[in-house]
């Protein structure tokens, strides 16, 4: 496991715009967990978290997605999907828990704690904790396409809650990338990324009422992903309160 020391939008941003908000539904089913992996093709403590990774992106009730980070180019391979957006979300998680902590591969579960990415059985226990802690905040949303546009469902606040504000994300991915690592610690081997993020970006604002977002699927799918995925996150990085995958035809 790598760790580094933390000092003291795109081409969604303008389909943001096209969102329209107003009543809403979603499915009253308990929203899944979200896995979110921080990796780096230039680590060697990582293929284990990747592989598992995919294991959970095929377990119901869990959304997993791999971010890649770039602050390991130096070791002498630059990760062909790394982005420093990505490396600024895990430093913005760690700002948020006041820990500091950024290291490959690091799980953030739910937007609220952190374990070894690598580690199934951390990861499981990460997820009953989390469950419990955000049994109450629990908001539900689906995503479903009608025609060429993608309709974001995203249900009312539970009563006893006091989160009301969030932000609605859209994350692109890719179903699954294959990376042939060249130089480095992992040069050699073919490493396999699942929903590797491409672009995520806000679209909407939720403020504990019911609404109904609306995208054009077709502009979404020219994006580079083959999934899409919706997080409502409240803000500053914290607790994600409810998530949804969708694959367009």
């Amino acid at each position: 496991m790598r760790s580094l020391l933390l000092p003291g939008a795109g081409g969604l941003a303008a389909l943001a715009a096209l969102a329209l908000a107003g009543p809403g539904g979603a499915s009253p089913d308990t929203p899944p967990a979200v896995v979110e992996l921080f990796t780096s093709q230039g680590c060697s403590s990582c293929p284990p978290a990747d592989a598992l990774l995919g294991q959970l992106t095929e377990k119901p009730g869990v959304v997993a997605l791999s971010y890649s980070v770039d602050y390991w180019d130096y070791l002498g391979w630059r990760d062909t999907l790394g982005s420093p957006a990505n490396s600024e979300r895990q430093r913005a998680y760690a700002r948020s828990r006041g820990d500091g902590k950024v290291y490959t591969p690091q799980a953030v579960v739910d937007g609220i704690t952190h374990v070894n990415g690598a580690s199934e059985a951390a990861i499981e226990m990460a997820m009953r904790n989390a469950a419990k802690r955000l049994q109450d905040v629990r908001v539900p949303v689906s995503m479903r396409a009608d025609g060429d546009t993608l309709i974001v469902d995203v249900g009312a606040a539970p009563e006893r809650s006091d989160r009301r504000a969030a932000t609605v994300w859209l994350a692109i991915a890719k179903e699954v990338e294959t990376v042939k690592v060249a130089r480095g610690e992992n040069r050699g081997l073919d490493l396999n990324y699942h929903h590797p993020v491409r672009e995520l970006s806000p679209i909407g604002m939720w403020h504990g009422n019911p609404i109904t977002l609306r995208l054009p699927l077709k502009d979404l799918k020219t994006m580079g992903g083959d999934c899409l995925f919706v997080l409502l996150q409240v803000e500053d990085f914290g607790p994600i309160l409810g998530a949804a995958e969708f694959e367009p035809k």
